[in-house]
């Protein structure tokens, strides 16, 4: 879902993108108390329409939506340039107008906010990340942690860091 958070546009194509610290800010502002759905039926190609069809069909792969619904006929939808009013689809638009938020909101700071994602199998760092599970235990014999999953990317605003959150590989909980 955060796959081009880096860049102005999110990776979504459009000749009508506006890219000052003002837009973006009045686009979180316009965007914030609006229902998903509803703004995508006031304008089904808009920006965020697009945004959210193409993140649509690249988190939910086609084999996870026939064992979920027997069928790919939301993805067909979805891929025709509709927004199902299914409750998944509607789960998932709150997701994404999240993430759109957070994206437009990063870009109304100066400097502009960064994200950073960390890869499995990375060492983990108490500055960078946070573990999702509390009460690690770690004998002083065993390796530095291994982060197992990312599961939210970290962000750097100016001087301070929004730690990632990951599950740690190898570790075993305090009961």
């Amino acid at each position: 879902m955060f796959g081009g958070f880096e860049q102005e546009s999110f990776s979504v194509k459009s000749d009508s993108i506006t890219v000052t610290k003002e837009s973006f800010f009045h686009q979180f502002l316009a965007l914030r108390e609006m229902d998903p759905l509803d703004m995508l039926g006031q304008n089904p190609d808009s920006i965020f329409g697009k945004f959210c069809k193409s993140k649509y069909l690249v988190v939910v792969h086609p084999k996870m939506e026939v064992s979920f619904f027997g069928n790919l006929d939301q993805r067909n939808y979805v891929t025709g340039g509709g927004h199902p009013r299914t409750p998944f689809y509607q789960a998932f638009l709150k997701l994404a107008k999240s993430i759109w938020l957070l994206h437009k909101l990063a870009y109304s700071f100066e400097p502009n906010v960064k994200v950073f994602q960390v890869k499995g199998g990375s060492e983990f760092s108490d500055v960078y990340m946070e573990s999702v599970v509390k009460n690690l235990i770690m004998d002083d014999n065993d390796e530095k942690p291994k982060v197992g999953l990312m599961v939210m990317p970290g962000f750097l605003i100016g001087g301070s860091v929004i730690q990632s959150k990951v599950y740690l590989s190898g570790m075993k909980v305090a009961e």
